[in-house]
């Protein structure tokens, strides 16, 4: 448990050379939103920050992980963490070498997740908001054939 809070504790006070982003390699996508990193040999699970993919036995997870698979599974990233939650859980944005957007701008994009209104408040959250919306007229990804409800509501409907 240290470790991963000395390793956390490096990716958000890297160097300004890289405008707060630090490089890392994607080695394990569990879900829709999240991810294992190696951070300089370091292993480190990073939620994509403002987003929120349907749940393990949920309508759409599966096709959500595949497509995050694809997009990001073994290839060189830049993540910039925004926030860490009370769980010491970080939430980030991440951007695959070589690309202009983000991950998790692509997610929302391709219909394979959400905006959190709870949770995205960065300057990107109106954009990501509008992508969603087009998305979802256009009927991508979880909007072409599944009965959706947000991963926060069907959440509240397991308890």
């Amino acid at each position: 448990m240290m470790r991963r809070i000395v390793v956390l504790l490096l990716i958000l006070t890297i160097t300004p050379a890289i405008a707060g982003a630090t490089p890392a390699t994607v080695v394990r996508v569990y879900n829709g939103d999240t991810l294992n990193l190696d951070v300089q040999g370091e292993t480190v699970r990073i939620r994509l920050y403002g987003i929120d993919a349907p749940e393990s036995g949920q309508d759409g997870n599966v096709a959500a992980t595949r497509f995050l698979r694809r997009l990001v599974l073994e290839h060189p990233v830049e993540v910039k963490i925004l926030e860490t939650d009370r769980l010491e859980q970080a939430f980030a944005v991440v951007i695959r070498e070589g690309k202009e957007s983000s991950v998790n701008a692509a997610m929302v994009a391709n219909g394979y997740a959400w905006v959190n209104p709870d949770q995205c408040k960065t300057d990107d959250c109106p954009h990501w908001k509008k992508i969603e919306s087009q998305a979802r007229m256009l009927k991508l990804g979880i909007w072409s054939d599944y009965d959706v409800v947000p991963p926060w509501e069907f959440k509240k409907q397991q308890r």
